[in-house]
């Protein structure tokens, strides 16, 4: 989401620790088996099982919390959209398409002079411009990662008792932090594989021996190190906690540790990106301007800003709050061109659907247009929409320009005709599609009013906006659309979009991210159930790390990755500002959910 930049009603609120009663079932053999080592947890790790049968939880009354088992979530049936849920279903259905869900990966390059931890206070229009846990999220992607390939079979059963093969993973945006091109890189590299480098920093470079003794790049240097920044217990420092953190566990060069280079896995299957606000504007909100792009690829890192407002791009300081970090022109950012260029990098043909965009829309845009169609099954069309506001700093919600809402009603129209089904999926929900900026607010690039990525590179226009309630009429006017999948609120939600007529409608998914707790994935499989009804299984998967985590006080040297992955869960539903208490869970309804309508396809 816009768990960073939120300013006054803009961004998200975080409510007292959830009260909502939690269904959940566990079969016998299941609970003897997982539940064994709880409460401890132990070695225990949660490979290749859902959360219909065991899932993590922690004391949320405690200063620090260790992660234990609990018991898994029933899944629930729901009839919202006036489909009733036919019985013998189970004998007659079958699989249409079987996809995973990830979302907010927000990988940050924690060191770079262009985020703004120094505004990461309470009691302040900004929040969450840090995590405790943000170095240790390229090694939880990666399990994130290795659990989905576990699941390339369905958990879901088909007729015949039959389970259907993985198609293809979205993402649905926010996979970088701060639209820096390193981040963006790192994305690539964890959703294809091979050898991930978690670090940044080159020797000397424009600053010489100001970046220290030789060496110092391949080590953390930033805000999580106190003898960097002079102060003690403002945030997290795994050598010495302090302050807030006081209580959290002491582990020696943590930080130094996750700077290491390791061995990605990689999806097993495609994978298709959309776009984010994390991905196309700086921490979120803000335009990419020449000063912000010059400052993040620079050594100098400032930890207070005095008084010239941020939307400006301008970073002063005192050098009494400087701190100098080992230089990296890759920490520039990332405009359109360059985030779709770099994901065709790979080895996914496609660039990871961006090769997909309609030609004459790119030539068009001046390059700049980024959602596209495709079609993984016969009869299953998937739309991927930007819906990133170029236009308004300060602001992380989202809209769609009109070129591409028009697109989209062409889109959306040619499948119907085809009776295909349409799946969108994008960023913002619909309930996030509030921002009214218009894309030239950002200035247009060729007059050089406004220099740097973050200017308008797009010639045409962006009016009219259109916000949710357009989005949603155009999906519910539309019978073969069936779901929008998106992401943005960290927060697992399924809402039913009813048609007046009562004649059906789409179902709206929300999955949490896997930054913040509780960090889940979605698994979503499209069935016939061949009765006049669609079903769209809905199945909620944590990483498959351990749950044990090494007593405090031991060295970090020989941590493996994937007990770095185990911290960084742990340090997420620990993290004061946003962990279990905004009960981002969701209600039982949001979670593992059979959720049937009516087949477009029976009028």
């Amino acid at each position: 989401m816009g768990r960073c930049w939120a300013v006054a009603n803009v961004g998200r609120a975080y409510p007292a620790r959830s009260t909502v009663p939690v269904v959940r079932t566990l079969p016998l053999a299941v609970a003897a088996a997982l539940l064994v080592a709880a409460p401890s947890a132990g070695a225990v790790s949660l490979e290749q099982t859902t959360t219909s049968y065991a899932t993590v939880g922690g004391d949320p009354q405690a200063p620090y919390s260790h992660l234990t088992l609990s018991p898994g979530w029933k899944r629930i049936v729901r009839t919202d959209l006036g489909a009733a849920a036919q019985t013998r279903r189970l004998a007659r259905r079958r699989s249409l398409l079987y996809f995973a869900q990830l979302s907010d990966f927000q990988l940050a390059y924690e060191e770079s002079p262009a985020r703004a931890e120094m505004l990461d206070l309470a009691r302040t229009p900004f929040r969450s411009t840090w995590r405790p846990q943000e170095a240790l999220e390229p090694f939880t992607v990666d399990q994130v990662v290795r659990q989905v390939n576990r699941f390339d079979r369905s958990p879901i059963r088909n007729r015949s008792r039959r389970h259907a093969r993985l198609a293809l993973t979205i993402a649905t945006g926010d996979l970088a932090d701060n639209q820096q091109i390193n981040e963006t890189k790192w994305v690539v590299r964890l959703l294809e594989g091979g050898r991930m480098d978690p670090n940044s920093g080159v020797e000397g470079g424009v600053c010489g021996t100001l970046t220290g003794p030789r060496g110092e790049a391949a080590r953390y240097t930033g805000v999580q190190d106190d003898n960097d920044v002079l102060e003690s217990g403002r945030f997290y420092d795994p050598n010495r906690p302090a302050g807030a953190f006081a209580g959290w566990p002491r582990y020696p060069n943590l930080m130094d540790r996750a700077q290491v280079p390791f061995q990605a896995a990689g999806l097993d299957k495609p994978s298709y990106v959309a776009l984010g606000n994390h991905d196309g504007t700086v921490q979120g909100s803000l335009h990419a301007l020449q000063a912000l792009d010059d400052a993040a690829r620079g050594c100098l890192k400032p930890l207070s800003l005095t008084g010239v407002p941020v939307s400006l791009g301008a970073l002063p300081t005192s050098p009494a709050r400087t701190i100098v970090v080992p230089p990296d022109p890759d920490r520039g950012f990332a405009d359109r061109p360059t985030y779709k260029a770099l994901h065709a990098t790979g080895k996914q043909a496609d660039a990871h659907g961006f090769a997909l965009v309609d030609a004459d829309a790119l030539n068009a845009s001046n390059g700049q247009a980024s959602y596209y169609a495709f079609s993984p099954r016969p009869g299953i069309r998937m739309i991927a929409i930007n819906t990133v506001a170029e236009g308004d700093r300060l602001n992380s919600n989202g809209n769609l320009d009109d070129p591409q809402f028009r697109w989209l009603q062409r889109e959306i129209g040619a499948a119907s005709g085809r009776a295909d089904l349409v799946i969108l999926f994008g960023h913002h929900p619909i309930r996030s599609l509030t921002n009214r900026a218009v894309d030239e607010d950002a200035g247009d690039c060729a007059l050089k009013i406004v220099t740097g990525p973050g200017c308008d590179l797009d010639p045409r226009s962006s009016k009219p906006l259109h916000l949710g309630a357009d989005l949603q009429a155009l999906l519910r006017a539309n019978p073969n659309v069936i779901a929008y999948v998106a992401g943005h609120t960290h927060e697992n939600r399924i809402t039913a979009f009813k048609r007046a007529d009562g004649s059906g409608g789409f179902w709206g998914i929300e999955t949490a991210s896997e930054i913040d707790w509780p960090i889940q994935s979605r698994l979503l499989e499209v069935m016939d159930n061949r009765d006049g009804t669609l079903s769209i299984f809905s199945t909620l998967i944590d990483h498959g790390a351990t749950l044990a985590t090494p007593p405090s006080g031991t060295a970090a040297d020989a941590f493996d990755p994937e007990t770095l992955a185990a911290l960084g869960r742990e340090f997420s539903y620990n993290d004061p500002q946003a962990g279990v208490e905004d009960g981002a869970e969701g209600r039982p309804q949001d979670r593992n959910v059979e959720l049937v309508l009516p087949d477009p396809r029976a009028r």
